[in-house]
């Protein structure tokens, strides 16, 4: 049964644009090249490395000297968190047999040669390429702002100078300073982040004796995800200090003025701010827009069953680049689909007995020290379509036990799968 399940497998992958030849016909080790060492492509190649037994040869390509884990950044902010716990590096990740690590960054990948081309000009072949690029901004997307002006109104969203650029303006705000959040529309990476991100403000700025301090939130959308329990929580921990505007209240941002740190909406003018923090759209990251993996939405389109490109041969793309709604944008996700593409690698490969794809996430946000709320989703492909097929929301009516079970659930997640990736 198994083998006519992979052999139907292998047909229906070759008509999709899976791998053209079966793995017994190659006489070489099989090369899989990976793009980007984030959570999604660094978990992959761990995934890869412990699960194949250096049968294969996997490149993994990323420039930066380490990785800095932004998605528990927001605790960095509010003081939770030491900056340290966030920033790993790739030495003992490169030690396992089986990788190489490129220290390079990737221009685009050459589907129909099958090869990565780095900016170098250098061409890195391979049997089979996985795309984890994470997101890029849209720095055209928030009038009177861009490139230069994240200077001055940072985004904090991807790259360590970014965050810490941020943080550093955090500790310099006065108290009674005025903080202006503008968060981004969808689809975006970590969706309740840009409202954990206020609730970690205010918490420092209280501890910290900044208590007059107001953070206002001029939002791109009607609705945000978990709505609810953010407004019930700022009311209860922050009352007074936070403020939420959709934009049929604000009426839009006009422009924003990085020179005198202001903020002009269709309602009212916000200025002489201490912080903006300006949270753009987002798409894929470049490599994946250049390599011509992306659709009209911005994001990559790919199959559910393997998380294989609908646009491009032999490529597999996983974490925020990829499109698979209504799975989230969210690290959690990115560590469940490499499992995905680390079983599709092995069954294409090497012959390996095809593993029938399922997928999890859950979203952390911390309202304060020791209360956090969640969402989970468990996800299944159905009718060639991903589907959640069970999901829980933290509750208003939560125990204050069980909000702290889930900051420490957060955190042996964390400590776990950083572990397991950088450290084994």
């Amino acid at each position: 049964m198994a083998a006519a399940l992979s052999r139907r497998a292998l047909l229906g992958g070759l008509a999709l644009g899976a791998l053209a030849m079966p793995a017994v016909a190659r006489a070489a080790t099989p090369r899989v090249a990976i793009v980007g060492a984030g959570f999604g492509g660094a978990a992959l190649a761990s995934e890869l490395a412990s699960g194949s037994g250096g049968v294969l040869d996997v490149v993994l390509v990323e420039p930066e000297p380490g990785y800095v884990a932004l998605c528990r950044s927001n605790l960095v902010l509010g003081g939770i968190a030491a900056a340290d716990s966030i920033r790993f590096g790739y030495d003992e990740l490169a030690r396992r047999a089986g990788i190489r690590l490129v220290r390079a960054r990737a221009a685009r990948i050459d589907a129909d040669r099958r090869a990565v081309r780095l900016e170098d000009g250098t061409a890195l072949p391979y049997d089979a390429a996985a795309m984890a690029p994470g997101i890029a901004l849209d720095y055209a997307s928030v009038p009177g702002w861009g490139r230069a002006a994240s200077e001055r109104m940072p985004h904090g969203w991807i790259g360590r100078a970014q965050f810490e650029l941020l943080d550093r303006q955090l500790a310099a705000v006065p108290d009674g300073g005025l903080i202006v959040i503008l968060p981004p529309p969808d689809p975006s990476r970590c969706p309740p982040a840009p409202y954990e991100r206020a609730s970690m403000m205010a918490h420092r700025l209280r501890a910290t004796g900044r208590g007059d301090c107001r953070i206002v939130i001029l939002d791109s959308k009607e609705r945000f995800a978990k709505m609810a329990l953010f407004l019930e929580g700022w009311e209860r921990y922050y009352p007074g200090m936070i403020e939420w505007l959709p934009p049929s209240i604000h009426e839009g941002i006009e422009e924003v003025d990085p020179a005198t740190m202001t903020v002009r909406t269709g309602f009212g003018v916000y200025r002489n701010c201490a912080l903006v923090n300006v949270i753009p759209a987002q798409t894929a990251g470049i490599v994946a827009l250049e390599s011509g993996l992306t659709d009209q939405t911005g994001f990559c389109p790919v199959r559910p069953e393997d998380m294989g490109s609908v646009l491009a041969r032999d490529v597999l793309v996983l974490g925020d680049a990829a499109q698979v709604s209504p799975m989230p944008k969210s690290a959690s996700a990115a560590a469940s689909q490499s499992a995905v593409v680390a079983a599709a690698l092995r069954s294409r490969l090497l012959g390996a007995d095809l593993v029938i794809a399922s997928y999890s996430s859950t979203c952390w946000s911390l309202l304060a020290p020791g209360d956090s709320v969640t969402t989970t989703g468990d996800y299944a492909v159905e009718m060639a379509r991903m589907t959640e097929v069970r999901s829980y929301i933290s509750s208003l009516t939560d125990t204050p036990l069980l909000r702290h079970n889930n900051a420490d659930d957060y955190d042996a997640w964390f400590s776990e799968i950083t572990g397991r990736i950088f450290s084994q």
